[in-house]
């Protein structure tokens, strides 16, 4: 009986023990539920946007946030119990969220520029999340609703941007840390003649004809965080064009910085500038290179020769008594003297030549590759042009050429005037034999005799 007794008593003292964990067990479930409950509590209250709980099998408001008080003008407590449609749009026609018996069946998506009515009858529009949410075993709808104004704001603020960018006389061009091209404006997509899309498949390297002026433009990037130069482009087709470039570092919120460039197409001016030098170059009444033409282009030639040191000729040729045919015969025949002569020249030699017209009366021939080129041959190759023209009586005097050729070979010292003071020298020489059989009246045709 002791034995039984002792049992019963430990049995008794063990369902004590567990009825006591129980309790506490609870005691805790309800601390924890009632803490969730004050945080739930104080998102509600805090909420910056309308929070909406919904039963998901009645479509009736369970909860809903202060903001909903504060924006839509509604007490909460005449909230609570109304139909989710009662607030959506003013016929009730909310397709978009497939209503069934007033529950929507989508529940996981956001909606652009919802409209809520309001408690006076007005409309906002809002931008609205749904979601379900299950907790606990139970189910609930939740929405919330944001005012759409910031968002608007920020849209309107990107598509002036976009339309600012678009409208550039620039081309435009956004690329990633790797180059890529991540937008390009309308006149970056004239320029090159891609699409938007094919554009955006590129990296800036693929726009320009040379890979070394990317890699200046990196190098400058990477040092300096800026670059400004001219270069050429090239577009889908391989055409090209010149450029004023730049290009800029910014950094954003992502650790990788973001490029920005712009170019403005200068084809048109370097064209004109070309043309204006080579204007300056140019003796206007023949077009051969003028002295200063001569000068500019003879240096360059030698300079770029000097390594090979090949054998070089300068040609020295004066029209002969050009003062006599513009005061006997009048300014316009002495042009059409130095305008034939310059066309005998032009015809004579290649175009690798650099023929000019020093000025009054005075041409020069420099020559690189003087193979098979003597005084006599130029002389007989000018001739028979000379003889031509006496022929055909293209002119109503006789054109007559005194020239001196002089050739060395290229080095260090050979210098433009002293090729023009050798080459000069010479074609005295041969003026003063001319003279002595060439008269003024064989000049002006008064005789019939010819050089």
């Amino acid at each position: 009986m002791e034995t039984a007794s002792s049992f019963e008593s430990e049995s008794q003292n063990g369902n004590q023990d567990d009825n006591d964990n129980t309790v506490a067990n609870l005691k805790k479930r309800n601390a924890q539920l009632n803490r969730k409950l004050k945080r739930l509590e104080l998102v509600f209250r805090n909420a910056v946007d309308i929070l909406v709980v919904v039963d998901p099998l009645t479509g009736n408001i369970q909860r809903v946030s202060d903001t909903a008080e504060a924006v839509l003008g509604y007490e909460r407590s005449n909230l609570i119990g109304k139909k989710l449609t009662e607030i959506l749009l003013d016929d009730g026609e909310v397709d978009h969220l497939n209503l069934k018996n007033d529950i929507p069946e989508i529940l996981d998506g956001v909606f652009l520029d919802q409209k809520l009515k309001c408690n006076d009858g007005s409309f906002k529009s809002m931008d609205m999340t749904i979601s379900l949410v299950n907790s606990n075993g139970l189910s609930a709808i939740l929405l919330t609703f944001r005012d759409t104004s910031e968002r608007k704001r920020h849209q309107n603020e990107m598509i002036k941007k976009n339309s600012a960018l678009d409208s550039a006389l620039s081309g435009m061009i956004i690329t990633n840390s790797s180059w890529m091209i991540d937008y390009a404006n309308l006149e970056a997509l004239n320029y090159w003649r891609y699409s938007r899309n094919d554009m955006l498949r590129l990296d800036i390297s693929d726009l320009l004809s040379y890979v070394g002026d990317f890699d200046n433009l990196k190098e400058s990037i990477e040092n300096k965080g800026r670059w400004d130069d001219e270069l050429e482009c090239q577009r889908r087709d391989s055409t090209t064009f010149m450029a004023n470039a730049t290009a800029i570092t910014v950094d954003t919120d992502d650790e990788d910085p973001t490029y920005i460039l712009s170019f403005l197409d200068i084809t048109k001016r370097v064209r004109l500038e070309k043309k204006l030098t080579e204007l300056s170059l140019r003796d206007s009444l023949t077009g051969l290179y003028n002295r200063r033409g001569f000068m500019t282009l003879g240096k360059q030639l030698l300079d770029s020769s000097l390594r090979k040191q090949p054998k070089i000729g300068l040609l020295y040729i004066d029209l002969d008594y050009l003062k006599l045919i513009n005061d006997e015969l009048g300014h316009s025949e002495g042009d059409k003297a130095l305008e034939t002569t310059a066309r005998i020249l032009r015809s004579s030699f290649r175009d690798s030549d650099i023929i000019a017209r020093l000025g009054g009366d005075e041409f020069v021939v420099l020559f690189l590759d003087t193979q098979g080129l003597t005084a006599e041959s130029i002389r007989e190759r000018i001739n028979r042009q000379l003889e031509e023209i006496l022929r055909n009586k293209t002119l109503s005097f006789l054109l007559s050429l005194s020239m001196g050729y002089y050739t060395t070979v290229l080095c260090y010292q050979t210098q433009i005037g002293l090729l023009l003071s050798c080459a000069d020298s010479l074609m005295y020489e041969d003026k003063e034999t001319r003279r002595k059989s060439l008269s003024e009246d064989d000049i002006l045709l008064r005789k019939d005799q010819q050089t």
